[in-house]
């Protein structure tokens, strides 16, 4: 139901358009398309369907309740969970097809405890190059691989994570990438190369990819959001749009206060907007007194606290009167304005991936 206007249009056309470039860019290295938290925010199901017509053959979420999920809407591609999964769901991982993520010696013996066979169970060893978040230490990578292997499991994969491949400097993603092909080399003459090898995201794919990587793991720049303002390309098309309409219009006088706490002040007379949107949608409360969104093609700042369900916005002087039901965009264009993800995580201190992610379910996603 739109009963408030308020909804978030994903433009499939512009996430398969990001897909072809990154597509043809990285030959002959292939996408694997990374739909955790619900695509970033953009509704992974659907996404995953676009994924698959545009050639994918590998989609990659972070937990095993989110490969589920896609199972259950009978999307069939390969699917890799990166995170770490309780030894009960071993079985559904089995009878659902779904690669899992090795990161320890100590993984497997917890496993064990459970039962001593891996039962063909096909996984992706992640091997720890410097994030120091999950994956094994590459002097013990051979050993994993071969515990995997004499465990009955399927040795699918095995990759790495870039922990600084968005900044300008080089030197610690060239040595992440230097200790990744070592332990590739390591593998390779034991006997134990694996299908699937990859290391670079969406940044570290325009840098650190390499014809030996079967596979880049595209996210954020597959939804048109930059990996950074250091790695920044214009030809990323952004996927979602978000938007709602003005639920009321009001005058404002010198000395009235504006929404919780009254920290916004009149110093002269307003015509000010609500709009129907806030903090429970993932529009977030720190843009309070310093966001913007568009009206009438222009930019109106956020008066006072956003709340729950609502904010007050400035819309003295527009060219057109405001009224109610008016288009108001959060996030996206109106006429010549723009306002990008990456401009809304400046305004609060954080990064684009965390503006869409957080629209939360209450936001429906519209397809255009």
């Amino acid at each position: 139901m739109l009963s408030r206007g308020t909804l978030a249009e994903i433009s499939l056309s512009s996430y398969k358009n990001n897909l072809r470039y990154f597509i043809e860019r990285i030959k002959p290295s292939r996408v694997m398309a990374v739909v955790k938290a619900d695509a970033y925010g953009h509704g992974a199901l659907r996404i995953s369907e676009s994924a698959m017509t545009e050639g994918v053959d590998y989609l990659a979420v972070a937990f095993i309740e989110e490969a589920l999920e896609l199972r259950e809407s009978r999307i069939d591609a390969p699917i890799l969970v990166f995170n770490h999964i309780g030894r009960e769901y071993l079985d559904s991982a089995l009878s659902e097809d779904i690669s899992i993520t090795v990161s320890s010696q100590e993984q497997l013996d917890y496993w064990d405890v459970f039962q001593s066979d891996l039962r063909g169970l096909k996984i992706h060893l992640k091997v720890d190059t410097g994030m120091k978040r999950l994956g094994v230490r590459p002097e013990g990578a051979l050993k994993a691989a071969r515990s995997i292997v004499e465990r009955g499991g399927i040795l699918e994969g095995v990759y790495s994570h870039l922990s600084c491949a968005d900044e300008r400097d080089e030197a610690f993603s060239l040595k992440q990438k230097e200790t990744f092909d070592s332990v590739l080399d390591e593998l390779d003459s034991a006997g134990l190369s694996p299908e699937c090898c990859h290391l670079c995201n969406s940044a570290g794919s325009f840098r650190f990819n390499s014809n030996r990587y079967s596979h880049i793991r595209l996210g954020v720049a597959s939804f048109g959001l930059q990996p950074s303002a250091e790695i920044f390309d214009p030809n990323l098309e952004p996927v979602l749009r978000w938007k709602t309409v003005i639920s009321m219009v009001k005058d404002i006088h010198p000395g009235e206060r504006v929404s919780y706490g009254g920290t916004f002040v009149a110093e002269r007379t307003m015509r000010v907007a609500t709009v129907p949107v806030g903090y429970a949608d993932g529009y977030s409360r720190l843009l309070s007194n310093c966001g913007e969104v568009l009206v009438s093609g222009s930019r109106c700042r956020i008066l006072g606290r956003v709340c729950m369900d609502q904010f007050v916005v400035d819309v003295t002087g527009l060219r057109d009167d405001p009224k109610i039901g008016d288009e108001v965009v959060l996030l996206g264009k109106q006429g010549t304005e723009l306002i990008t993800a990456e401009e809304i995580a400046s305004w609060i201190g954080t990064i684009n991936y965390e503006v869409t992610c957080s629209i939360s379910r209450r936001v429906p996603r519209v397809l255009i």
